[in-house]
């Protein structure tokens, strides 16, 4: 879990890791009880997924003098023993940028958008089979039943996904099953008895990279 307020700081980032890796933007905007109670998570997560993936949340910076020299970050909470800030202006301009990058659009709500790294490459990110998850209509749907389930089926998922994968990725280079990735966490945490087929049919939920536009 790490604070992202700009697209180029996780390109920094992701340049140094070596090992085929999912890679997780988290759009959670501190302007609402729900929100603020996911930010609550925010080290939890650190910890949980360190080992496994990389998850950023987005427009949050624990740069103080960064913060400090800007009028638009706004402390949030003291998170690893770093006081972190978000900014609006760097949360819209980060989204604006990922927009033009890849044919998708942010929900207004609370989002993950789920890829792949691109480990040796010039381009750190892969989008080509990226997966979008609005988070607040899956609660609304009942495909999932809380922020902090999904989060846990999806690091777990990642986990084995990962893990089984590793001596064959970091010779092939081949593609994590994203997807895959995404359907096994919401079978964990799905609580209403519909196939998981079935539920990504509604794209508002679960979006694609083949499926946008």
């Amino acid at each position: 879990m790490f604070a992202a307020s700009t697209y180029e700081e996780i390109i920094a980032r992701e340049k140094q890791v070596e090992n085929l890796e999912i890679v997780v933007l988290l759009f959670v905007k501190p302007t609402s009880q729900e929100a603020l109670d996911i930010i609550k998570e925010f080290e939890y997560i650190y910890y949980n997924s360190k080992r496994y993936c990389s998850i950023y949340a987005i427009g949050y910076s624990d740069d103080f003098g960064k913060a400090s020299n800007s009028a638009t970050y706004a402390k949030v909470q003291t998170i690893l023993n770093s006081e972190w800030y978000f900014s609006h202006e760097a949360f819209v301009e980060f989204k604006e940028k990922l927009e033009r990058r890849i044919k998708w659009e942010y929900s207004g709500e609370i989002e993950a958008l789920v890829l792949q790294n691109n480990p040796g490459k010039k381009d750190p990110l892969n989008f080509q089979n990226y997966v979008a998850i609005d988070i607040n209509k899956g609660l609304r749907e009942g495909y999932i039943d809380s922020f902090q389930r999904f989060m846990e089926s999806l690091i777990r998922s990642t986990k084995k996904d990962v893990t089984a994968k590793a001596v064959i990725d970091s010779i092939c280079r081949e593609r994590l099953g994203i997807k895959n990735i995404i359907a096994s966490a919401l079978e964990e945490c799905n609580k209403i008895p519909k196939p998981v087929r079935e539920i990504v049919k509604d794209r508002l939920f679960y979006r694609c990279a083949n499926n946008m536009g």
